[in-house]
């Protein structure tokens, strides 16, 4: 049976990367695989991938990574105590939420477990709006990993990167093609049940759907005036 092992954080994009994973029917299974790494936010991401798992009716893995990440420093995590961002999705106001190293470890861990089920392949759901603001999705960087995971299973892992040349308008367009459940997703990045809406993921997200001539299906506590996404 081929395997297809994802990152899956319960966010629009790695819900749209299930969607389209099993749309294509290319792979018989598909493996969701979500990461604890204490970020202030994981309690409502973790619900959101549980319950779109449960919607695509996949078996949801979780790997707790939170002593690892104990020892780095971003305002997403919860023992940081710098503010999130709420200002827009740019360079400036974005920077302090990376968390350094983060997809170079989900993705060998993920590699790990590709490995281990005897899967083909594995795919991250990186995207160009976050090429300019994270080293670790940008083309260079999967590049290097796809080359560093094949070679570390000794031909057997491949790298799927989908959406690479794809920004989040795209990515929510198909997303409605597919019928993704986007209701059930989580973006934001504070900690709280209702997503803010002036965060930067939040208002990259709003402006996404705009751009798509429809309304995000989410309820927000605050929602940004129309050109201040």
């Amino acid at each position: 049976m081929s395997k297809i092992v994802v990152s899956f954080s319960g966010g629009l994009d790695s819900t749209v990367l299930c969607a389209t994973l099993l749309a294509e029917r290319k792979y018989q299974s598909v493996l969701p695989v979500f990461f604890r790494y204490g970020s202030k936010h994981g309690q409502w991401e973790e619900e959101a991938a549980r319950k779109a798992a449960e919607y695509f009716s996949l078996q949801l893995t979780l790997v707790d990574l939170c002593d690892a990440f104990s020892h780095t420093t971003s305002s997403l995590l919860a023992a940081d105590r710098r503010p999130i961002p709420k200002t827009g999705y740019d360079s400036e106001s974005m920077k302090h939420t990376l968390v350094p190293g983060r997809n170079l470890i989900f993705a060998s861990f993920l590699a790990a477990i590709a490995e281990s089920r005897q899967a083909e392949a594995m795919a991250l759901a990186t995207h160009t709006g976050d090429h300019c603001l994270y080293p670790d999705c940008r083309p260079s960087f999967n590049a290097a990993l796809a080359n560093a995971i094949m070679e570390s299973s000794d031909g057997k892992i491949c790298l799927l990167t989908p959406f690479e040349t794809m920004d989040k308008t795209a990515i929510v367009a198909q997303g409605m093609r597919l019928g993704a459940p986007f209701h059930l997703t989580r973006s934001c990045y504070e900690n709280q049940a209702l997503s803010c809406g002036e965060c930067g993921t939040c208002r990259e997200r709003l402006a996404a759907f705009a751009a798509n001539g429809t309304a995000d299906p989410l309820v927000y506590q605050s929602q940004p005036e129309a050109g201040l996404f």
